[in-house]
């Protein structure tokens, strides 16, 4: 670990707790945000005189109502949920 992945770590971490508690379709929509953000950084990175190259736009990136749709039927976990202890019953039972 270098000394600017910690700084980096604990900022994502920070902002994590602001945003775990989002619903799904909030952090679908944060995903295409920030991957339109690093898609754009890379385009204007490359400029280039050929006007006929073909580039990805933020709108490129939006979500499709379908895809917003595929996550709205499940229920997010509770905070408390123990998820040692679902996989531990999860593959008790699928292997005995």
């Amino acid at each position: 670990m270098t000394l600017t992945t910690i700084p980096v770590n604990q900022e994502t971490a920070n902002y994590w707790e602001q945003l775990k508690g989002t619903s799904r379709q909030v952090k679908l929509s944060l995903i295409s945000l920030l991957s339109a953000s690093l898609v754009k950084e890379k385009v204007e990175a490359q400029v280039t005189n050929d006007s006929d190259k073909l580039h990805i736009t933020t709108e490129d990136l939006e979500i499709t109502p379908f895809v917003a749709t595929l996550g709205r039927s499940i229920k997010p976990l509770p905070a408390d949920f123990d998820y040692k202890k679902a996989k531990e019953e999860y593959l008790t039972q699928k292997y005995g």
